[in-house]
């Protein structure tokens, strides 16, 4: 079973049944909660509707498409995406939504990995945009992380909490949110799907918790506070603790105080497993 979001933004069921029935449809004709759930299968068998969804006539549809290959994290699909972002004009990049960036980011991180991610952001000759979809790629996606994915997702938290770079500067300010947002979704999903935030080197787990720490004390998003509150879970206590004290003692409100409750009743547990 997939939840997934339908075109109408509401979460859905998709059963492996569906799945299996859409097979035997182009992916021309695939709704968009079916396009979602064959990304979140991870199963290659898929890749061929994926390819044909990239010519999709809705736009949502053909960037879950893209999405769902670059979930895969097989470079042979590289030629089809390659071919798609060729196909659209330069002019692309100009739009709100731009397709082409969109496929240039996924090339970058599904061709040269997470060191080439890591290389294209830092690069001075890499523009905004694509700096931006580059952390969209780990919250759009349902990819596979490793160490130096979280290396990746940590540096570009460091830029944005430390607003040292011009472009990072001129930002405004829901699109600074959300790309911040994107980047804590990331770590988020990883926290939920796999174990290495429990395995980091220490200097990563204190630069992590020094920038989480850090929005956790400025006025941003709530939501960004709660997803730091939420994957705190993944860290090893001690740890967790250290980033959470900012709103411990009371300082947290709504919903994020709910959140933290539960996250410390989490963290106590494991404590008490441990000893």
């Amino acid at each position: 079973m997939y939840k997934v979001y339908d075109e109408n933004n509401v979460k859905v069921n998709v059963t492996e049944k569906q799945l299996e029935e859409s097979l035997n449809q182009s992916g021309l004709q695939l709704p968009l909660e079916i396009i979602g759930a064959m990304g979140e299968s991870l199963d290659p068998k898929f890749a061929p509707r994926l390819q044909e969804a990239l010519y999709h006539d809705k736009q949502r549809n053909r960037i879950t498409a893209i999405y769902g290959l670059l979930s895969l994290l097989n470079k042979d699909h590289i030629d089809k995406l390659r071919e798609k972002e060729r196909n659209i004009p330069i002019e692309d990049l100009s739009k709100q939504i731009s397709e082409k960036a969109i496929l240039q980011a996924a090339l970058i991180r599904l061709e040269y990995g997470a060191e080439g991610a890591m290389h294209a952001f830092l690069s001075e000759e890499t523009i905004p945009q694509i700096k931006s979809l580059l952390i969209y790629n780990y919250s759009s996606s349902n990819m596979q992380l490793n160490k130096k994915d979280i290396e990746f997702l940590v540096t570009a938290l460091e830029l944005y909490v430390c607003k040292k770079e011009l472009w990072i500067q001129n930002m405004k300010k829901n699109d600074y949110e959300e790309d911040v947002i994107a980047c804590l979704e990331a770590l988020l999903r990883v926290s939920e799907t796999s174990s290495i935030l429990s395995h980091l080197e220490n200097d990563l787990y204190n630069k992590l918790i020094s920038y989480c720490s850090e929005l956790l004390q400025v006025k941003i998003d709530p939501y960004a506070k709660e997803l730091i509150v939420t994957f705190a879970r993944a860290l090893p206590p001690k740890l967790a603790y250290t980033m959470l004290e900012p709103i411990m003692d009371g300082r947290a409100r709504g919903d994020i105080r709910k959140e933290l409750k539960f996250t410390i009743e989490i963290l106590q547990k494991r404590e008490q497993e441990m000893e």
